[in-house]
């Protein structure tokens, strides 16, 4: 056999020796996450930013006084 064909089967099995492990070592660990809906008690929030001082936060939206509700409807 020539070096090609030696290289392609080399290739080959390599090839499916890792997607064998990649896939035993994925379905160990979809196992192991399934025990339940709690996720060991670790819970995410977002980060307190401290602005400087004269900076504040963006309002939730547009403010509306009510005399241009009342010419809205």
């Amino acid at each position: 056999m020539n070096s090609f064909t030696i290289d392609l089967l080399l290739s080959g099995f390599t090839y499916v020796v890792l997607t064998y492990l990649t896939f035993i070592l994925m379905r160990k660990k979809k196992r192991r996450n399934n025990d339940g809906d709690d996720d060991g008690g670790f819970t995410l929030s977002p980060p307190t930013i401290d602005l400087p001082p004269g900076i504040s936060w963006p309002s939730n939206g547009p403010e509306i006084s009510h005399e241009e509700l009342e010419e809205a409807h």
